[in-house]
């Protein structure tokens, strides 16, 4: 037997594991979930318990998150109960290179789901980021490890934050975030805007390796077409976004001429 060890966390009270499994029809995803008032991040606990054996589909859930994570090591905004903070344990079965693919995959879900949930039309801005009437409303990072001796992926973690209470942001926020109760207008019941994305996500799993959700993706990209500014660790330069290729990276037109981005961050030009 298995004993997972959650470290630096705390049972929590008011996250309803009853309520979420009253709106959710997906059988792996979701089939056991792990409610916590407080930890340092999701992802960190997820991948733990991956480690040691956690099963595919297991979801580490949270009020609080001390130390939540954003990409390129950004921490990530989390205001107690007022979001949707989850990791979810994945062992996708297709090579490494369609693996890059579940950060597309999970936005897409996270779309439906808000929608579905909201009655809000969502938008993608490549790759990891859900919006709302241009603002952002969910980020997404996904971290995996490969195993050493096959090359191929042993676990990935997926791990997704919601804005979902009506809610203030800090002042350096306001023009650029916003929650799914701020845009709707009324208050989102957070346990079945989770079922709704483990549902969608399960819904579109089995077409990770074909990538046969790109094609929404591409419909519902905030950045086709648009003047962009590409942000790198040591440079940043302006493009033009072109497509979504269909091992979903960004095709950009440069001064230099065509480039494809597999992975990294834009911004909107405005």
């Amino acid at each position: 037997m298995v004993i997972f060890m959650l470290f630096h966390t705390a049972k929590r009270e008011t996250l309803s594991e009853k309520s979420i499994r009253e709106h959710l029809t997906a059988k792996i995803f979701g089939s056991k979930l792990i409610l916590l008032e407080e930890t340092d991040s999701t992802n960190n606990d997820a991948k733990r318990i991956a480690a040691e054996g956690a099963i595919e589909g297991t979801a580490v859930l949270a009020d609080r998150q001390t130390a939540g994570k954003g990409r390129l090591g950004r921490s990530f905004f989390s205001p107690e109960e007022k979001g949707i903070y989850m990791s979810i344990v994945l062992r996708p079965q297709v090579a490494l290179e369609s693996s890059t693919l579940i950060t597309s995959m999970a936005a897409v879900a996270v779309a439906r789901a808000i929608e579905k949930t909201s009655g809000v039309y969502a938008q993608i801005k490549w790759v990891n980021d859900v919006f709302l009437n241009g603002k952002k409303v969910c980020g997404i990072l996904t971290e995996g490890a490969v195993d050493s001796e096959s090359g191929k992926l042993a676990y990935a973690v997926l791990g997704i934050g919601v804005n979902v209470g009506c809610m203030e942001f800090p002042e350096e926020l306001r023009e650029v975030a916003t929650s799914v109760g701020n845009e709707a207008g009324r208050q989102i019941q957070k346990e079945a805007l989770i079922a709704e994305i483990l549902n969608e996500l399960e819904a579109l799993y089995g077409t990770l390796a074909s990538g046969g959700f790109l094609e929404e993706s591409r419909k519902r990209s905030l950045v086709i077409g648009k003047d962009i500014k590409v942000v790198g660790t040591e440079q940043s330069y302006p493009a033009k976004a072109v497509a979504i290729d269909d091992l979903g990276q960004l095709v950009v037109e440069t001064e230099k001429g065509r480039q494809t981005l597999r992975s990294g961050e834009v911004s909107i030009r405005l």
